[in-house]
């Protein structure tokens, strides 16, 4: 299966959910903004979403595209922003947390989630936005370990994301340099 070839849900809308407007850097030579920093257009919704730029009108996060995430897992419910990304040349699944991490990782439906995807092979990785200004941080979840805990026990999932947690927030997250400018959205 390929992610990034995925339609959009039938009846699957945005609603109030901004946070894709918010949360994402991006550098690209129609638009710049860094991560965590609202788009100067994003004031209660899209103020010109009528015209909006392509990249906005082509990007769709996971939640619209992949049928498994049920409603609950819109990003402003779950605090987890779903994004289908090429990680070393492999189509994965990043569960970005943007909520409050350490209670989404304890969530049954999150666990289980990571279990079922770990057990079928689904590339995920975990990650943190970082602070303003700087990358965020992810980590694969597809490992060795962590598939022997999926086999074995939603309690042993559950340790292994903690300890995952922590390291991403222990990261040493490095300044986010833009390549284009001229077009600050944030």
């Amino acid at each position: 299966m390929k992610f990034y070839d995925l339609d959009l849900v039938p009846g699957r809308d945005c609603g109030a959910c901004m946070i894709c407007c918010i949360m994402p850097a991006i550098d690209k030579p129609e638009m710049q903004k860094e991560a965590g920093v609202a788009c100067r257009h994003c004031q209660g919704g899209c103020t010109i979403y009528e015209t909006r730029p392509n990249l906005c009108r082509d990007f769709h996060c996971g939640w619209r595209q992949l049928p498994i995430l049920d409603n609950d897992w819109r990003p402003d419910r779950s605090g987890v922003f779903v994004e289908i990304e090429v990680i070393d040349d492999e189509t994965a699944l990043s569960l970005i947390l943007i909520g409050n991490p350490l209670k989404t990782i304890r969530q049954p439906w999150f666990i289980d989630f990571v279990t079922t995807g770990v057990r079928g092979g689904v590339p995920l990785h975990l990650g943190i936005p970082g602070p303003r200004g700087c990358q965020g941080a992810s980590l694969p979840l597809t490992t060795r370990q962590m598939f022997e805990a999926a086999g074995t026990s939603p309690t042993r999932v559950k340790e292994l994301l903690e300890k995952e947690l922590k390291r991403l927030q222990a990261h040493a997250f490095e300044p986010r340099l833009f390549t284009h400018s001229g077009r600050n959205f944030g």
